[in-house]
């Protein structure tokens, strides 16, 4: 710990989560907070900054701190398995591949996936659908399934594939999502 910062430790109560308290000298005005891993909050202030200030802020800044750190915990759940792709597969599969006689043995999500949105490998029973789709409708991310699904019976994007593909009906509405998406991460 530098000379011209201080910590304090504010134990959890029945309201709130433990606080880590750092006190600042190179820091006038600005108070920022964050949650850590561990869950606990770590709240950063002007050096001389008095309790009652930092009870007020805290009671200002918690709510959102823990509205953001209740949606990032649903999202994990929502997709941090491979389970909830496996799912969205199935029902794919049965609402509008049923000729597909059984899934392929591994779908997973990938983080290196940087220029598509999935990939299919039928030789070895694979799917892998980008990490990126996470955050996007459901309606967006069921299409990416159905088209790596279609190359299970279709390797090929000649005119089989796309009247499989075009069984989903919301492709030119997940076509048109993942075009923006592109598009808005091109200069990136």
């Amino acid at each position: 710990m530098s000379p011209s910062r201080r910590e304090e430790i504010l134990p959890a109560t029945a309201t709130r989560p433990e606080v880590v308290v750092v006190r600042s000298a190179r820091r006038t005005k600005t108070v920022s907070a964050r949650m850590e891993d561990g869950g606990r909050v770590r709240l950063l202030v002007p050096e001389a900054t008095s309790r009652a200030e930092i009870a007020e802020y805290l009671e200002k800044l918690l709510p959102s701190i823990m509205r953001q750190q209740e949606r990032k915990r649903t999202q994990k759940k929502k997709f941090a398995s491979d389970d909830f792709l496996l799912a969205r597969a199935r029902d794919v599969q049965k609402n509008f591949l049923p000729e597909l006689a059984r899934l392929p043995d591994s779908i997973r999500w990938v983080t290196n996936q940087k220029s598509r949105w999935g990939s299919a490998t039928p030789s070895q029973g694979r799917v892998r659908i980008s990490h990126v789709l996470q955050g996007a409708p459901d309606y967006v991310l069921e299409f990416v399934l159905h088209h790596e699904l279609c190359h299970f019976l279709e390797a090929n994007h000649n005119r089989r594939f796309k009247a499989l593909e075009s069984r989903y009906p919301r492709k030119a509405e997940a076509e048109a999502f993942l075009a923006g998406v592109t598009f808005a991460h091109r200069g990136s």
